[in-house]
């Protein structure tokens, strides 16, 4: 007669359970670890950081009906801020940086403010409301608002005379227009 190992039916179950939960993990983990892979091509690569690299330019129309393009400035330090009318921080940030506009005005400073509202009439009611002292520019197309990418609103980027991103400030607290202050003197001093 055989002599055959005997293993009780409830353990050969509980063994059998354990190799079919390892097998599933094991699945799991090869299909993830595919995914980035199968759908890398449609995804795109990741966002390249802007700090220390040259400001994408750009064209849009503007609140004083003149198109005005971000290279035209270059030799002025440039505050390109993007808003939305139904954004909270964002109003605040703009009477904070209509502050700092007037203190530079006799520096080679300029703001560029760039509206993504989709219907630019809210942004011509907010502009009227805060008689804003610089040019509001529209990208109800989104165009210009996707070559930055920012997180969230407002999103503050500061370019050096030469065209470079020197500093990126995604959303807004009180008490960041001191920051801002600070990193435009300090553009401006080089």
């Amino acid at each position: 007669m055989l002599n055959l190992p005997c293993i009780p039916v409830a353990a050969a179950d509980r063994l059998g359970t354990a190799r079919a939960k390892r097998s599933l993990v094991l699945k799991t983990v090869i299909v993830f670890s595919l995914v980035p892979v199968l759908f890398w091509p449609v995804a795109g690569p990741a966002k390249t950081p802007l700090v220390s690299g040259p400001a994408p330019d750009f064209v849009l129309k503007s609140s004083t009906a003149q198109n005005l393009r971000l290279s035209e400035f270059r030799g002025d330090v440039v505050v390109v801020n993007f808003w939305s009318s139904d954004c909270r921080h964002c109003r605040k940030q703009l009477e904070h940086l209509a502050d700092i506009g007037e203190t530079n005005r006799p520096n080679r400073m300029s703001i560029l403010s760039v509206n993504v509202d989709s219907d630019s009439d809210k942004a011509r009611r907010e502009i009227a409301e805060q008689a804003l002292p610089f040019p509001v520019l529209f990208d109800s197309q989104k165009k210009v608002i996707r070559l930055y990418d920012p997180d969230r609103l407002p999103m503050t980027v500061m370019i050096d005379p030469h065209g470079t991103v020197r500093f990126i400030h995604e959303g807004y607290k009180n008490g960041d227009e001191a920051q801002y202050a600070q990193e435009i003197a300090e553009l401006l001093a080089e």
